[in-house]
């Protein structure tokens, strides 16, 4: 796989140059890799760890050429509800985020909402720089406004205080909710898998509606169903802090 006239000090992670060039994250990348979705000069790669060059290797994922480095694009998304947060084309599961951005470079999602919810999604192509937003290490809060079936915000923020569930040896609890007009407002720093809506079923509350309005200093502000913009210098570099 490797070209035996580069040095050494030329040589990247395979996982990580995925990353760099916005495939997807270092994790995926890796997953894409033990599936054998990834080829280097027209060879599959499974071992983790393996190195390329980047001046010469021709990486493919998923029969797809993966071009050199471009400027890397930084967006924030309001996603309606409805639309599975990938640019994976789900022809059984319906809209993807491709029927949203007419972009030709690849992008993928730093963080997810599951198919119900609506609001802020960050895009990038910058796998690097997408670690910063998703890691639980680096604390960036994410904001949500949720509406519960059948209960008042006030009542519902109370119970919503004594809410937890476990997972993988781990008690995630809620960090704080809020009543804010006819929301719930709640805060996490660390995000599982439909974490809102597994806190409400522990307090028997079904959330009706879920909006993510707040991903660090990103805001949802005034974007449209559907809309987006760019980031500015200055919320992205915000991430790394």
């Amino acid at each position: 796989m490797l070209n035996s006239n580069s040095d050494k000090d030329d040589l990247i992670r395979l996982s990580a140059l995925l990353s760099k060039r916005g495939i997807a994250s270092r994790r995926k990348a890796e997953e894409l890799m033990v599936e054998g979705r990834v080829l280097v000069n027209g060879q599959p790669v499974r071992e983790l760890g393996t190195k390329v060059d980047p001046a010469t290797a021709i990486i493919e994922v998923d029969g797809q050429k993966v071009q050199r480095q471009q400027k890397h694009i930084y967006l924030a998304l309001n996603k309606p509800p409805g639309v599975l947060s990938t640019f994976v084309k789900d022809k059984e599961r319906g809209a993807t985020l491709q029927t949203l951005i007419p972009l030709k470079q690849r992008l993928f999602s730093a963080g997810r909402l599951d198919r119900a919810s609506s609001g802020l999604l960050i895009l990038t192509s910058d796998g690097d720089w997408a670690n910063f937003v998703m890691h639980p290490r680096y604390e960036k809060e994410k904001e949500y406004l949720v509406r519960f079936k059948g209960m008042r915000p006030t009542p519902a923020a109370k119970m919503m205080q004594g809410a937890s569930f476990r997972e993988e040896g781990r008690e995630f609890t809620c960090e704080g909710a809020e009543p804010v007009g006819s929301y719930v407002r709640i805060i996490l720093t660390e995000g599982r898998k439909n974490h809102i809506r597994r806190l409400g079923d522990s307090v028997d509350l079904t959330v009706k509606e879920l909006v993510r309005v707040r991903i660090g200093e990103v805001q949802l502000g005034s974007l449209k169903p559907g809309g987006y913009r760019k980031l500015s210098t200055q919320e992205v570099e915000s991430f790394r802090k």
